[in-house]
């Protein structure tokens, strides 16, 4: 038994030819050509830049207020630390660590509207040479966790240089011939016991009257700190370097600060494969200091159930982040992430239409065929779900094998393209020289920074492309011979978001994307007092699988692969952060009722959106589109738990537009309900009738007036089988029955074997 199983093993690897993936190459090097995206100067210049190597500028990630506006004193929130520099004598820089929350308004007796992080100026580091704000940025890494802010002094040597990294566990300050200057808003007690005088050493605890205490460590030899008017002054100018954390409340944490403090990151590099079902990417931290020391670095909550125990180790060292529940600091150098269970979804549901429903489907859809399409570009999203909208009605007539109907909606689909791809539209796409993006023209003029929503200074790029790779990737499969005539165009719009490689200079490395926190964020180049935001989590959930599914049409297994692992990273976030079951342990107990976080901001959660406060809103903006990938992300416990306490009371009244998502999405729970109201409710402008009605009709639900469910294939004379599965997805099928024939043999005994 046990050669035939062992055969049969063989057979499977040699056959779908199971490998390693590098998802981060480059799906170009070429810088984009002007005659298809004009090049521009951007009107928005960075401020207090001075990068010693020359690269592709970031524009929404933790670190952009330091670069924008006329002091650049915004918050750069590193979690759990939140940095400000400080415009106001004492010049330098402010920590804010408080573990303190305000809470919004009560909505009712079981949750608030927002909840915030109290930012408080626990402890300032500054120099007495400086005398006035003056800072600049003079490093930052590729993937946009880390940046480096020199201090200085005009007609001084004095410097101090501050590497800001997600999730540093201290607070690092290089000095160089400048005399420390430690202070605080609140009043220092003590300061290694004394209340006064010079006190020599290489660690010091400052005991502070909120109940705080914070170390305070020089890594290359004693200082010495005179301890008088509240503030601590160092005798004499050092070069050495200072760390700072906040004192844990459990000693043998506190030891653990001691024994790693000689190491700090400085900045880190991402990798990323993908094997099968499973996708791994790990952190490699660039160290400086001690380098036989192991790096001590915090976690936040979705990183701890798939982080390696092989690479590292968890400690008793805690803090609260600003807004993404408690941190844990873990030992490694290196760390690796994985995810053991990838989408394998594809263009259309798993699971076949109800058979009942199939005339109405079918009918609908050449009654919206007969209506045509209005793809006449004028902003960038609602025009992007226009093609997106009509993509799937060509994806279903495809499906139905309505021929004629087929062939005029295609031939729509691809002349739509074919005025974006000749830059007939009035905001055709330019190619930004100073950011190193492709950006709307309609806002690069005077006072236009909002027109196309902000497109044009970086605001929802992933939410709008991804409208339009996934309508390039529908017309790729089904005319696979039209993927040459579009294939720049729409993969200029996944490097401009979501550039995988640093070796495509052209745009920086995942511009949206934030692999520590695991999602993407939306805010551009405009400062921001509580940090970058994300609203629509459902539209970042349909640029990863619109790349997913350009790497499916156009049979790439590194840019399938790539989404897909993004994808995997995003729901385990999305589910953690922003979709709040019931027993949801991480976010704030008064906020957990809403359900949804609303606008997620670094610093704060605030339960409404940018257009509007209705609950409808709120809910919809983070169920749009709907799509195949929808049920994966929005789960049966969670939609029944937010129907129950909220939709179910407000969708009656709701603005009428809006009930056609509320009830797609009760479709996943209340399938034949929710297919009766599709028929009649009014739309969202990116949902046509046909589409929310085969939505619903896919939903695996028992709730039907026959209490049945048909999972049958449809009949394949009347439907396309053109939705085939790739490469990638043959590997993951290999993956999976390799790992079933090792569980068969590894739980036979020898003589079963034999």
């Amino acid at each position: 038994m046990v050669m035939n199983l062992l055969s049969s093993l063989v057979l499977i690897i040699v056959l779908c030819k199971t490998v390693s993936i590098d998802v981060l190459v480059p799906l170009s090097t070429n810088v984009p050509d002007s005659t298809l995206y004009p090049h521009v100067i951007h009107p928005r210049q960075p401020k207090r830049l001075n990068l010693s190597i020359h690269a592709p500028l970031h524009t929404n990630k933790f670190y952009s207020n330091a670069i924008l506006g006329d002091y650049g004193n915004n918050p750069l929130l590193t979690h759990p630390y939140v940095i400000s520099m400080s415009k106001d004598s004492p010049y330098g820089v402010s920590i804010s660590l408080t573990e303190e929350w305000s809470y919004g308004p009560q909505i009712d007796s079981t949750r608030v509207k927002y909840f915030i992080n109290r930012i408080v100026k626990n402890i300032q580091m500054s120099a007495l040479e400086f005398l006035s704000q003056q800072f600049e940025v003079n490093n930052v890494d590729e993937p946009g966790f880390a940046c480096t802010i020199k201090m200085f002094q005009s007609n001084s040597s004095a410097t101090i240089t501050l590497p800001l990294v997600r999730g540093m566990a201290y607070v690092t300050f290089e000095f160089v011939f400048a005399t420390p200057r430690i202070s605080t808003i609140h009043s220092i007690l003590s300061v290694n016991g004394r209340t006064s005088g010079n006190i020599t050493g290489k660690r010091f605890e400052i005991v502070l009257n909120n109940n705080q205490a914070w170390l305070l460590y020089a890594l290359d030899g004693e200082i010495t700190l005179e301890f008088s008017g509240n503030q601590l002054i160092g005798t004499n100018p050092v070069t050495n370097v200072l760390r700072l954390a906040k004192k844990q409340a459990e000693p043998s944490a506190n030891a653990v600060l001691d024994a790693q403090v000689g190491v700090y990151p400085i900045a880190c590099q991402l990798e990323a494969r993908v094997i099968g079902f499973q996708g791994s990417y790990m952190f490699k931290w660039q160290r400086k200091g001690n380098l036989s020391k192991t790096l001590l670095h915090f976690t936040f909550p979705h990183h701890r159930s798939i982080i390696s125990l092989v690479d590292g180790q968890f400690t008793n060292v805690e803090a609260m982040s600003a807004s993404k529940g408690r941190m844990i600091g873990y030992l490694g150098n290196i760390w690796t992430l994985t995810e053991n269970a990838l989408s394998t979804m594809q263009f259309l549901a798993p699971h076949s239409p109800a058979i009942q429903y199939r005339n109405l489907i079918v009918t609908q859809l050449k009654k919206d065929l007969a209506v045509g399409a209005n793809l006449t570009v004028s902003d960038y999203y609602f025009t992007g779900k226009e093609f997106h909208k009509y993509a799937l009605l060509c994806l279903l007539a495809d499906y139905y094998r309505e021929i004629a109907e087929f062939n005029r909606c295609i031939k729509t689909l691809k002349d739509g393209f074919e005025v974006l791809i000749t830059r007939k539209n009035a905001n055709a796409l330019r190619y930004d020289t100073t950011w190193s993006g492709l950006v709307s023209s309609a806002g690069l003029g005077q006072n236009q920074e909002l027109n196309d929503f902000g497109n044009s200074y970086y605001n929802d790029h992933h939410y709008h492309w991804g409208y339009f790779i996934q309508a390039g990737a529908i017309i790729a499969h089904l005319d696979p011979n039209y993927v040459s005539k579009i294939r720049d165009w729409v993969e200029g719009l996944i490097r401009d978001a979501s550039n995988p490689s640093s070796l495509d200079t052209s745009f920086p490395q995942f511009r949206y994307f934030d692999w520590f926190s695991g999602h993407s964020w939306s805010q551009g180049l405009f400062e921001s007092a509580d940090g970058k935001d994300q609203e629509s989590t459902s539209e970042e959930i349909n640029f990863h699988y619109g790349i997913a599914l350009w790497g499916l049409a156009t049979k790439s297994s590194t840019i399938e692969g790539l989404g897909r692992l993004m994808l995997g990273t995003a729901k385990r976030a999305i589910q953690t952060y922003f979709l709040m079951n019931n027993d949801n342990t991480v976010m704030p107990q008064q906020f957990i009722a809403n359900k949804v976080t609303g606008i997620f901001f670094e610093n704060k959660a605030d339960y409404t959106t940018w257009f509007g406060t209705n609950p409808e809103f709120i809910h919809g903006i983070q169920m749009i589109p709907c799509t195949p990938i929808t049920e994966e992300i929005r789960l049966v416990k969670f939609v029944e738990e937010e129907w129950v306490t909220i939709l179910s009371k407000i969708v009656h009244n709701a603005v009428p537009e809006w009930k056609s998502l509320l009830y797609m999405n009760y479709a996943i729970i209340n399938r034949h309900e929710a297919f009766i109201q599709l028929t009649n409710v009014s739309l969202d402008n990116g949902v046509s009738r046909t589409w929310a009605l085969y939505w619903a009709a896919t939903r695996p639900s028992t709730n039907d007036s026959n209490g049945t469910v048909s999972t049958r294939k449809p009949d394949l004379s009347t439907v396309s089988t053109t939705n085939t599965a790739s490469s990638y997805t043959s590997t993951m099928v290999a993956s999976a029955l390799i790992q079933l024939l090792l569980t068969i043999i590894a739980s036979k005994t020898p003589a079963m074997l034999i």
